[in-house]
């Protein structure tokens, strides 16, 4: 029997192989049900008529060119989108595909490392956990840099669990590439190496055969860690830009304690999760020394994946401010570590079972208010995804406007509504978009890459801006107002865009 020492879960041989199920039929129901999961999830992102986020939009316009980095992130997922839109287009659901495509390949590499460390049970009841997730369900229709973080997180988890196993040169090269792109996919993939140190330090088996595994370790974070070189080399050359902005993020100043942030970072994991996921994973972490000595190494080795990273997002969010996707990572070895205990016993099985039925109410929740916009604006008195419709209407308009005035710059001001008028104009190739710096700082990637210079662009452009225009014009000697544009979106409310023609910059 599994037994609980002051919030430490022990389980014996015999708890985790009671019941177990073939590996042949635990992969042919998980593949089942993973494959359906990610056709509901593609017809869901074909069929709705959202557009793009802006941050989305972002990615799109850096993957029309091929570089080793970009303003705010390393460059993985710009090459991603650029390989998906050169097989299926640009339309937004081919854009989104690769997001549930790597959320479905997780789960099965997920259920590949919960299969090594316990059974074919836990491994086949894992990769449905991760599959119905709230984060995971969300994430699979946008495209960001979590699917693919998150999938190469799991392979790298994978991998060196693999190596303390049994060493080997494939294994090795595995956490290469898996380290190597992961880095490139996010920053945030360097945790890895510190809960890799955290188990070593917490597990005398862990280090015993990581003495015998040091070479393929050693080559396989070396050869991953050389991956990220050129994004360094472009971070150089373009003056740190995604240095800068990380550490902008970061946003500490000086010794001010955030509680409040914590707490939200905290409720924010119960969404992110799933509130019995989330409880169970606090109910697991040992209180005393007593409960440290009882875990088993398949629990060090997960908690040495989870933890660590939740406390550092939990000091972060209390010096400054957390976002609740920053610490995703940590949810894989999570999902592993809170299956296996929730199926050691016949009674914690329910939980898990009527954990997994809630994630799937609240994913029909979501995929509804999807397609749904006129019933989920009369539930909740707004439409939640009111600010990705009416783009390209917006499009056609500013195209028409700038016609009648012989026009072909357009200026704008705000970051999102760059990146989303930039991919409603992609068939627009003779206008050009350009960006107005308020200051001698470089906020965005826009403002490094896409800012207006008289010299080059001409001195007659077309201002869009959702708020006052008086700031740009007082830097022009000739203003023209326009009739303002409505952007409308998908249950007809509207909000008006400024527009001037300026000409002659002082």
């Amino acid at each position: 029997m599994s037994r609980v020492h002051d919030g430490c879960i022990a389980m014996s041989r015999e708890d985790q192989v009671s019941g177990d199920i073939s590996t042949q039929s635990m992969w042919r129901l998980l593949l089942s049900a993973a494959l359906a999961l990610c056709a509901v999830r593609l017809m869901v992102s074909y069929a709705t008529g959202l557009s793009l986020h802006g941050d989305e939009a972002q990615y799109w316009t850096w993957s029309r060119t091929f570089e080793f980095g970009y303003y705010s992130k390393p460059p993985l997922i710009a090459w991603v989108i650029g390989a998906a839109t050169s097989i299926c287009g640009d339309d937004t659901w081919c854009i989104r595909a690769p997001a549930a495509l790597f959320q479905t390949a997780t789960a099965i590499l997920l259920a590949g490392t919960a299969r090594l460390l316990f059974d074919n049970r836990t491994a086949l009841w894992t990769g449905i956990v991760w599959l119905t997730v709230p984060a995971v369900s969300f994430s699979s229709l946008i495209m960001s840099t979590d699917a693919l973080l998150l999938f190469f997180w799991t392979g790298c988890l994978w991998a060196y669990g693999a190596l303390l196993r049994r060493p080997t040169w494939g294994g090795a090269v595995l956490l290469a590439l898996c380290f190597g792109l992961g880095l490139n996919a996010k920053y945030a993939m360097a945790y890895f190496l510190i809960c890799a140190l955290v188990h070593l330090l917490i597990s005398a088996q862990a280090r015993q055969k990581a003495r015998v595994a040091a070479t393929h370790l050693i080559a396989g974070f070396g050869l991953g860690t050389c991956a990220i070189l050129p994004n360094v080399w472009w971070n150089k050359v373009h003056g740190w830009a995604t240095v800068g902005h990380t550490a902008d993020n970061v946003h500490w100043q000086g010794v001010v304690l955030h509680f409040n942030e914590l707490g939200d970072f905290l409720g924010a994991q119960f969404g992110v999760f799933g509130p019995v996921l989330f409880v169970v994973l606090l109910l697991v972490i040992p209180r005393s020394r007593r409960a440290c000595q009882a875990l088993s190494e398949p629990a060090r080795l997960l908690l040495a994946f989870s933890l660590p990273i939740l406390l550092i997002i939990s000091i972060q969010a209390i010096l400054s401010r957390a976002n609740a996707n920053w610490a995703a990572t940590a949810y894989p070895a999570a999902a592993i570590l809170v299956t296996s205990v929730l199926l050691a016993q016949t009674r914690r099985r329910w939980w898990l079972w009527g954990s997994i039925a809630l994630h799937m109410i609240v994913a029909a929740g979501l995929y509804g208010a999807v397609l749904m916009p006129g019933a989920t604006a009369r539930a909740l008195g707004r439409d939640p995804f009111q600010d990705l419709s009416g783009w390209d209407q917006v499009a056609y308009q500013v195209t028409d406007r700038m016609k009648a005035e012989n026009l072909s710059v357009l200026l704008m001001d705000n970051r999102m509504m760059i990146a989303s008028m930039a991919y409603a104009l992609r068939d627009q190739p003779e206008i050009v978009i350009r960006t107005w710096n308020h200051d001698t700082k470089i906020d965005h990637h826009y403002e490094m890459a896409w800012l207006y210079s008289p010299s080059v662009d001409g001195s007659r452009v077309l201002l869009m801006t959702p708020h006052g225009t008086q700031s740009i014009e007082s830097h022009f000697t000739t203003v023209k107002e326009l009739p303002s544009i409505g952007k409308v979106d998908r249950v007809g409310q509207a909000k008006n865009l400024e527009l001037r023609v300026l000409e002659d910059p002082k």
